[in-house]
């Protein structure tokens, strides 16, 4: 297959999503470390748009797990049916066919920083009752097998992280 322009791979992404869909448009977000993220706006066949994310994942990411983009996947699936708020995980990719490094794509959220929050109180009471429902999943209904086992994960920071990360 020749080298495709990178609006032909994001169109050939919603296609696996929505057949019959269109992409809008695509734009790269900041903030990630270990992976390139690029929100995709797309019209379905029956009129109504829809956004999603698009994460490839970096070399470093996948020489410490080569089936990574599986790995996220599946665990998005999972704690997503255990009631957890996370993105909805639609697809994910590691053949190569569109991009030569994995990806996955998941829902995308609608959210800015929100550094100075006007009500603390109720801020705060939103945290503990989503922390709570974390910790009231139980990981052994889960079958989180194929994860990378605790002590064999990335070893050191990041020489260089995104700036958009660093508080103002």
């Amino acid at each position: 297959m020749s080298e495709l322009k990178e609006a032909e791979k994001f169109g050939k992404i919603v296609q696996r999503i929505v057949p019959q869909s269109r992409l809008l448009r695509a734009w790269s977000l900041k903030g990630g470390i270990s992976a390139q993220v690029t929100a995709l706006e797309f019209q379905r066949p029956d009129g109504q748009t829809q956004k999603v994310i698009v994460r490839q994942h970096g070399e470093r990411d996948i020489q410490h797990n080569l089936h990574i983009a599986a790995d996220e996947f599946k665990l998005l699936q999972r704690l997503h049916a255990a009631g957890l708020a996370t993105p909805t995980p639609y697809c994910f990719d590691q053949s190569g066919e569109i991009f030569p490094t994995p990806y996955i794509v998941i829902e995308y959220i609608e959210g800015e920083p929100e550094f100075s929050p006007t009500n603390l109180a109720d801020l705060t009471s939103q945290l503990a009752s989503h922390l709570a429902k974390i910790h009231q999943v139980d990981c052994a209904q889960l079958d989180l097998s194929f994860l990378p086992q605790r002590g064999k994960g990335f070893g050191e920071r990041p020489a260089n992280l995104d700036q958009s990360l660093e508080t103002v």
